[in-house]
Order: structure tokens, then C-alpha cells, then sequence
């Protein structure tokens, strides 16, 4: 299962029928805090997490994933104008899908970050 943390309800469908699309079962949250109440009741194989949000950001809710789980694999989300302050806040290395994005670009970006047999349903 992939978790999708957006708080643009818009952004977060898209990116759930994309991630649902390439055959994964998808769960959605619209916060940080909403997303670490779903990877402590259920174990996602993967989360795709925005980084621009309300209240926790990525960067804090990625920090809170690792401290429940830290083998949750997190890949951020974020638009051009956040990149620079993303890769400060999360490392040169930290995995990230650019917005817009391809189906392709996702399905790869999936397939690197995480194992199939941990995100398939």
C-alpha cells in the first residue's frame, strides 16, 4: 500500500489515481498529522509526501515516519519553487518526484524506492 499525503485535495487525487493506475493500492491523507495516525495504525509500503504543507511539513512528517518506522521508505512531492528548500531540509540524496510529473516518471521513481512486494496490495 502507498500512502499519499497532500493537503491539496486536487493534487492528492491526481497523484492517488496515478499511484492506483500503476496497479498499487493507495490510501490517502490530507496532513502530516493525518498521515502519521495511518502509518502507525497501518505499515505503508511506501509514502508519497508533499513537502509544502500547514502545520507539520514534509520534512517534520518524514522525520515522525522514521521515528515509528524508519524502513517506510518516504519519497517527497513538491513544484519547482520548493525544490531548493527541500533539499536543504531533507539531504541532496532524499528521493523526489517533481510536479508535474509522467505516469512513467512515477511508475520508475516507485520501482527504485521500494521493493513491489511491499507496496502491492
Amino acid at each position: 500500500m502507498i500512502l499519499v499525503v497532500d493537503d491539496d485535495p486536487q493534487v492528492r487525487a491526481t497523484i492517488a489515481r496515478s499511484v492506483a493506475a500503476l496497479g498499487y493500492e493507495v490510501r490517502e491523507a490530507d496532513s502530516g498529522r493525518a498521515a502519521i495516525a495511518m502509518v502507525e495504525e497501518k505499515r505503508p509500503g511506501m509514502v508519497i509526501l508533499d513537502f509544502m504543507m500547514p502545520g507539520l511539513d514534509g520534512a517534520e512528517t518524514a522525520r515522525e515516519i522514521a521515528r515509528i518506522d524508519e524502513d517506510v521508505p518516504v519519497v517527497f512531492s513538491t513544484g519547482h519553487a520548493a525544490l531548493r528548500a527541500l533539499r536543504a531540509a531533507a539531504g541532496e540524496g532524499a528521493p523526489i518526484l517533481e510536479k508535474p510529473f509522467t505516469l512513467d516518471e512515477l511508475d520508475q521513481l516507485i520501482r527504485e524506492t521500494v521493493p513491489a512486494r511491499r507496496v502491492r496490495a
